[in-house]
């Protein structure tokens, strides 16, 4: 019995890992894209949806300054920080102040228009609270009878007791 080794199919043990370690990544990559299918299907937020970041585009950064939160001042000590850090940072980079404030702000008028508008309305809040707006109501003058009646009697029990 004569056989010929050279006609058989050999194959080193370096290959047959390299095969089996091509088939457990593609099923890796099949089993990710099967949750990521699953994932998308169940998903409430319209910007996870298709492999988004979650966070809605932005269509330009102006918009995206507008966007200020109303505070007890109305964003003025907000404001007033951000012209300080303005004039910091053209003291710094030796540009000036108009730039900077371009930069963040679209122009001067603009930063100027909502600095004026945030001292409108922190003035008129500060007014309403000096006026007593938010204070309680002063007691009539029997209400304020009884009470002194009262303080009254309860010196008198605790010298009593005494």
């Amino acid at each position: 019995m004569n056989l010929d080794f050279t006609s058989l199919k050999t194959t080193s043990v370096a290959a047959v890992k390299d095969e089996r370690q091509k088939e457990k990544i593609q099923e890796r990559q099949k089993a990710q894209e099967l949750e990521q299918a699953m994932l998308s299907e169940r998903e409430l937020n319209p910007y996870w949806k298709d492999g988004g970041t979650g966070l809605p585009p932005e269509k330009d950064e102006a918009a995206s300054v507008k966007k200020v939160n109303v505070v007890e001042d109305a964003g003025l000590s907000w404001l007033r920080k951000s012209y300080q850090r303005m004039k910091e940072q053209a003291e710094r980079e030796k540009r000036s102040f108009e730039e900077i404030v371009a930069e963040r702000y679209g122009s001067m008028e603009v930063f100027q228009s909502r600095l004026e508008e945030a001292e409108k309305v922190a003035s008129r809040r500060e007014n309403y609270y000096r006026s007593g707006g938010w204070k309680k109501t002063d007691y009539s003058q029997s209400e304020k009878e009884k009470k002194e009646q009262h303080m009254k009697k309860e010196t008198r029990d605790e010298d009593n007791r005494n």
